[in-house]
């Protein structure tokens, strides 16, 4: 009976993916076809009394720093405790950010009622020398919306340029020199040591060239089939397209061809994404030093991380544009995404939670963390890309600092969480212990969301919450559970028999 249901469930999983990934694909691809919803004013009326003081037309500057800030003056009709201002910023037909002119004042007192107010518009860089920005002003009251402007500012950034130009020899020998002296001899001995390892095998051939190339010529039950196509490239073929489609969507979003700094960006960006969470799944599957699982099995469940992206961009998204038009926005990240990410990751642990390599704690560890590192290697791609690399580069390697070495390990560490547990109950011989996932997760998800909680303490508790963030849940929930999770490891694999 517990069989059938896991069945079941594994289906259902597999359908959630399928429906994830549709759904992030529409959420990803059609705003590109439609025009932004505040930016698109030709259905707005104009009013008497509201109009965009600055700048001056045609206004151009060289600025060394982006965003470049400029002020605008909004003459308005008296401010109400109701109305909702904003200014629009576009450039080529692109928008490029939306200001909220009320939300700087400290209570609604201080601009109620008022006829003018001062708004600073960031123009940012955007990987072209130089760009005509358009702004737009929007009044939101008595649920009619009006416009002003557009105002127009022209930005020359070629000084500003230049100075990544004459930086990017030299990051691209930085990186070049990193494949080759640390990633290309880890990879070497990772796979050296993998040649010389011996697994316990349900037949001869399990691992063997002929099995990989033509995986349902292996085995007797339809499972045993079922794992050797999951763990062939026939699956990462599948797994890649996935991934292929964010960077798709990535490359059509920063536009990577229209300029040198463009490309290099673009680049630049993935290959330093890849570094840390390879070295991390090299780490942790070395360390499992009496029983290191088969590359190929590594090698799916690192994709199944890129994947498992995708997956949950679209559930995300959906829930943030909901939670904002309730004027929560900021509980998106705390209550929604833990949850999507983690059940996703989690899932590819679900698919392979019956496969006799999957027979331990430390498995699970393992492959958790393997996944959480496929996961963070896309995210952090898209975060590298989103920061554009200009003569702002100490801001650009504080940015990969901080995402690649001090937060590196945490997808990783929350999606191990989900396979400790899952290989817990393998190790109390479940018959089913892909439902384990629901087990799971949840503590999975709850890590998650302490670390993402930083944006919702400081909504609701000013500096007082940001304080708590830093100095009490940060320490405690990062790098105190990934502390204990490695010790928990180490243990695990000390008492572990040798194959």
């Amino acid at each position: 009976m517990l069989e059938t249901i896991s069945r079941v469930f594994i289906a259902i999983l597999m359908l959630a993916a399928l429906s994830g990934i549709a759904l992030s694909m529409a959420a990803l691809f059609l705003p590109q076809l439609m025009p932004s919803e505040v930016l698109a004013t030709g259905h707005m009326q104009a009013m008497e009394g509201f109009s965009l003081a600055g700048p001056r037309p045609a206004e151009s500057a060289s600025p060394d720093d982006s965003p470049y800030p400029v002020d605008i003056t909004l003459r308005t009709p008296p401010l109400t405790d109701s109305d909702i201002l904003l200014l629009g910023i576009s450039a080529s037909g692109k928008e490029l950010g939306i200001v909220d002119c009320l939300e700087g004042f400290d209570a609604q007192e201080d601009y109620l009622g008022s006829e003018e107010v001062t708004c600073i518009a960031y123009l940012p860089y955007d990987y072209e020398p130089g760009a005509t920005y358009s702004i737009v002003a929007v009044l939101s009251r008595g649920g009619k919306e009006y416009s002003a402007g557009p105002a127009t500012v022209t930005v020359d950034w070629h000084a500003y340029e230049s100075q990544f130009v004459n930086f990017s020899w030299v990051m691209g020998l930085s990186v070049l020199l990193i494949y080759l002296l640390i990633l290309l001899p880890v990879s070497i001995f990772v796979v050296g040591t993998a040649m010389k390892t011996s697994h316990r095998t349900i037949a001869p051939e399990e691992y063997a060239w002929k099995t990989m190339l033509s995986p349902l010529s292996f085995g007797k039950t339809f499972l045993q089939k079922f794992h050797a196509l999951l763990i062939s490239p026939y699956f990462w073929a599948l797994e890649a397209a996935g991934i292929v489609i964010i960077l798709l969507y990535m490359a059509m979003a920063a536009e990577m061809w229209k300029s040198y700094t463009a490309f290099i960006a673009f680049i630049f960006s993935g290959l330093m994404a890849l570094v840390i969470p390879l070295l991390w799944c090299a780490g942790w599957w070395y360390a499992d030093y009496r029983e290191r699982e088969p590359l190929r099995v590594i090698v799916t469940f690192f994709l199944w991380g890129g994947l498992a992206a995708l997956m949950a961009i679209g559930l995300n998204t959906v829930a943030d544009v909901g939670l904002a038009a309730l004027g929560l926005g900021f509980l998106g990240t705390f209550l929604v995404a833990p949850v999507v990410e983690e059940l996703y990751k989690g899932s590819g642990l679900t698919l392979l939670s019956e496969h006799h390599e999957f027979d331990s704690v430390e498995d699970g560890i393992v492959f958790g963390f393997t996944i959480g590192m496929g996961f963070s290697f896309i995210e952090n791609w898209i975060y590298f890309i989103g920061n554009p690399m200009g003569s702002d580069v100490p801001g650009w390697l504080a940015l990969f600092i901080m995402r690649s070495v001090f937060f590196s390990a945490n997808h990783g560490f929350y999606t191990a969480i989900t396979g400790g547990v899952i290989g817990y109950f393998i190790e109390r011989k479940l018959k089913a212990p892909g439902l384990a996932l629901l087990a799971g997760f949840p503590v999975a998800a709850a890590f998650h969301a302490m670390h993402n909680s930083g944006e919702m303490l400081a909504t609701l508790l000013g500096a007082g919450g940001t304080l708590v963030y830093c100095c009490l849940l940060i320490p405690l929930f990062d790098y105190g559970g990934f502390i204990i999770l490695m010790l928990f490891f180490i243990r695990s694999v000390m008492r572990q028999k040798a194959a």
